[in-house]
């Protein structure tokens, strides 16, 4: 005589008869290539259980290609958005499998439900938006399909137009207010140069100006300003810079954290007889994103 048991299965959950509310999310982060800070959003989303008792589901976030993602690359920014979970009316515990997260919902509720979206990996990003949609997806326990309407969400990378600037030697770093460089000559020599570098960064093309306060000329400081001027020349890789107005060039650094360094060389002519004192000149240099 055969004799069957069986035994109640303690693990067991109810399938759930649940769908998401139909709607389209999108994830907006506002970023700054050159920042220390990394910008985070949430993709909020409701689902309703119309089960007679407490069951699980999962929710799948997938790409293109259908492939569960945890993390992802925004368009062609190089910029990576990682997902986790977030605060919601219930907690999402993630699975083994990433990009999936499992939660539990109350009979005949509508639960709000987050995953977080944060920058992982920075880039120097083309100022712009790059975008990347997804799919969320919500599942029984364990299948590899949906059979609810699945969900669209947006994952946006809105990237500031952003330009800076610094002089080697100069008392201020990338970003953090005007730099002030001194070129010193000493004892004025005919056919003396000096040379420094403009390093400049960019996630978009830039507007670099130079203007002189005296059109190119050193006055003599003190009481003997106005008395007697030395004239100077400028060139920025070469190229020459007219100081007798104002000067611009479109540059278009590569898009790094090291962005480019351009060399901006100041010469003496010859030098005939002149009042002893000291001489100077001021160039005021703004690297602006267009």
């Amino acid at each position: 005589m055969a004799l069957t048991l069986t035994v109640p299965n303690a693990g067991f959950a109810a399938t759930c008869n649940a769908a998401l509310i139909p709607t389209a999310s999108m994830a907006r982060l506002d970023y700054d290539p050159f920042a220390f800070t990394r910008p985070l959003e949430q993709i909020t989303f409701e689902v309703e259980s119309r089960a007679n008792a407490a069951c699980e589901v999962e929710f799948v976030l997938l790409d293109q290609t259908r492939t569960a993602v945890s993390s992802t690359t925004i368009g062609s920014s190089g910029v990576q958005v990682g997902f986790i979970a977030s605060t919601g009316d219930a907690t999402l515990v993630p699975t083994a499998v990433p990009g999936t997260w499992r939660a539990s919902l109350q009979p005949g509720t509508r639960t709000r439900l987050a995953i977080q979206a944060i920058v992982t990996q920075d880039a120097v990003a083309s100022a712009g938006e790059h975008v990347t949609p997804l799919t969320l997806e919500l599942r029984d326990v364990g299948a590899l399909a949906t059979t609810v309407t699945p969900m669209l969400v947006s994952v946006v990378l809105a990237v500031v137009p952003r330009a800076q600037m610094n002089i080697v030697g100069a008392i201020a770093t990338f970003g953090q207010g005007q730099g002030i460089a001194q070129v010193d000559f000493g004892v004025l020599a005919s056919n003396a140069t000096r040379r420094v570098f403009l390093q400049i960064r960019a996630d978009t093309i830039a507007r670099l100006t130079i203007d002189s306060a005296n059109a190119g000329r050193l006055l003599p400081e003190g009481n003997l300003r106005g008395m007697d001027s030395i004239a100077y020349s400028a060139a920025l890789s070469g190229v020459p810079v007219d100081l007798t107005q104002h000067w611009e060039r479109i540059v278009d650094p590569p898009r790094t954290l090291a962005g480019t360094s351009l060399p901006l060389d100041i010469s003496l002519g010859a030098l005939g007889q002149h009042l002893a004192g000291k001489y100077s000149d001021t160039l005021t240099i703004v690297l602006s994103a267009l």
